[in-house]
């Protein structure tokens, strides 16, 4: 009996026959593998369900037809993705029928994928191309080949996945199970594992998380690693994006990943050994090419969100190759070099600090301090004049030819220590002019009553620029050019 009413199967399972063959051992993998998540189900759901498997090698055209029905009534569709199902006819049209019937009942996303063996981006069905895709296999570091993971060549990893998966699935049948209307009896209620609110309390506001991570995509010997902490991070109730694979071209990875910035709190990044990919096209304007990790860790740091990143204590990034061209990423001072729990643990904290009750900002009695070079008073007179249409206060550094150095100084720090918010002005200005502001701010910050209430960076043109590589500051990236629309809208989102 299926464990969602309406349904024929509550999950089918589309796979490649040549991926069932007996390997060495006389193992047939997909049948071992569709054994052992039925079982993971059961256990965590409490009870029986009904998964669709076809164990024929040869099919008459009626039997065909009823393979594509009972793919159209199951509520879950999980495909087993390698080279051979994506080159196969048939399992693109199990994928297909599913789809069409999926598309016209709505609800939450149904498809489910993991990878048998790794599939080329551009081999893809557009279908799976921004799925999240479990990989059951590993890979040799020194051949560089790729094995489909089994109970004999790792178990650990090999279960460790397959309970992942088995837990996503539990959640996704649950929730289909809630929007039908179906609950499940008093005596499965008590047989389904429930959480202890206590034991791990969730963030949330009504029933949407108040916090969303971007939790950078990583390279596959930091793989499980990702898995674990979005697991951790999922069980506090906080979203995770992305909630799949990014694309492997470079100008549409680099879309996706601004898209999810823009849903995210926090910028959480895990680095190992290996370096990431370089697409030729993932590079921003007048930029050379960047790899997937620098390009993420870059565009975080733009968007002006906390940043976490984590390695392993025994990776010294001066002993890596030359040729790793993520080196410097190992380096950054949101770097933490320690253990795996220890660093989920500060996700949490951080977490949890965002989640506090935030500082006010400041008001229109309070004054807000433009700090700008001489090269750029332009950007920061409009600045100035946008707070003064606001009837706001601002105020611009001392620009007299007449005062001595002293003065000018003076007025600097009195101004620094004074207001209730800043924005440093990154315009014509040099990098080390920027970076020597944002000391002197630090070296200030204990003559202060109260911390600043906002500290923002201003970007202007030209661009390119260089980074400014110092955390605790938001960034607004202005770069192509400050329009009176943009200069408004700084100052209203500030008040």
């Amino acid at each position: 009996m299926p464990y969602l009413a309406g349904f024929t199967n509550d999950i089918f399972i589309s796979y490649a026959s040549v991926d069932n063959e007996p390997d060495v051992q006389d193992v047939r993998w997909v049948s071992r593998f569709r054994g052992d998540l039925e079982t993971a189900l059961r256990r965590r759901l409490g009870q029986d369900l009904e998964i669709f498997f076809d164990q024929a090698d040869l099919h008459a055209n009626d039997e065909l037809e009823a393979l594509l029905k009972n793919a159209r009534r199951s509520a879950i569709f999980l495909a087993l993705c390698s080279p051979s199902y994506v080159g196969r006819e048939w399992t693109l049209d199990e994928l297909k029928a599913f789809c069409e019937t999926a598309k016209d009942r709505g609800g939450p996303n149904c498809l489910v994928t993991i990878e048998v063996l790794p599939v080329e981006g551009g081999s893809l069905p557009p279908e799976f191309e921004n799925l999240k895709r479990t990989r059951f296999y590993t890979s040799d570091k020194d051949s560089g080949t790729d094995f489909p993971l089994t109970p004999a060549s790792q178990p650990l990893v090999y279960n460790e996945r397959l309970q992942q998966l088995a837990h996503s699935l539990v959640l996704l049948l649950r929730e289909l199970r809630e929007s039908e209307g179906s609950p499940a009896s008093p005596v499965q209620e008590e047989q389904i594992p429930q959480q202890n609110p206590q034991k791990i309390p969730q963030i949330v506001v009504g029933s949407e998380p108040q916090t969303t991570v971007f939790l950078a995509q990583v390279t596959d010997d930091v793989y499980d690693e990702r898995q674990k902490v979005t697991s951790y991070l999922e069980d506090y109730g906080i979203k995770v994006v992305p909630g799949g694979e990014y694309p492997e071209n470079g100008a549409k990875f680099a879309s996706a990943v601004t898209a999810d910035l823009q849903k995210a709190n926090l910028f959480v990044q895990l680095l190992g050994r290996v370096r990431s990919l370089k697409p030729e096209d993932l590079r921003g304007e007048g930029e050379p090419a960047k790899s997937c990790a620098q390009y993420q860790y870059d565009a975080a740091r733009r968007r002006g969100i906390p940043i976490l990143q984590w390695r392993h204590p025994d990776i010294v990034p001066d002993k890596l190759p030359p040729v790793n061209w993520d080196r410097q990423l190992l380096q950054s001072p949101d770097v933490r070099a320690m253990g795996l729990q220890d660093f989920m643990k500060e996700i949490r904290t951080a977490v949890v600090r965002l989640n506090e009750k935030p500082e006010s900002k400041p008001t229109r009695g309070d004054f807000v301090f433009i700090n700008a070079d001489r090269s750029d008073q332009a950007l920061a007179q409009s600045l100035f004049k946008a707070f003064n249409d606001n009837a706001c206060y601002a105020v611009v550094p001392m620009d007299d030819s007449s005062a001595s150095a002293k003065d000018i100084e003076e007025d600097l720090e009195a101004n620094l220590i004074g207001c209730n918010g800043l924005l440093l002005v990154y315009g014509q200005a040099s990098l080390a002019w920027v970076r020597a502001q944002i000391r002197r701010i630090m070296k200030l910050e204990s003559q202060r009553k109260e911390p600043l209430r906002v500290k923002t960076i201003v970007c202007g043109p030209p661009p390119p620029k260089p980074d400014v590589g110092v955390t605790g500051f938001d960034v607004v990236d202005w770069q192509d050019g400050a329009t009176p629309e943009r200069v408004g809208t700084i100052v209203r989102d500030l008040l």
